[in-house]
């Protein structure tokens, strides 16, 4: 019944609608710092990763040598 009632919770002065952080960034972080961020996850994934596929091609290749 909450969310039926006119006006609607949301558009109520006080409510979250009012309170979003400056440029509508809901993270509440710069571009600056989010690209920090997912760099910071993102790289060392992405070096893991091929580090793996590279052992991996190298000893699928060794075996096609020897065998």
């Amino acid at each position: 019944m909450f969310f039926l009632s006119i006006p609607q919770a949301w558009h109520l002065v006080g409510t979250w609608s009012e309170q979003l952080p400056s440029e509508s960034n809901l993270i509440g972080m710069g571009q600056t710092e989010l690209m920090m961020t997912l760099h910071s996850i993102f790289v060392p994934l992405l070096i893991v990763i091929s580090y793996y596929l590279f052992n991996r091609l190298n000893k699928n290749e060794s075996k096609n040598i020897k065998g």
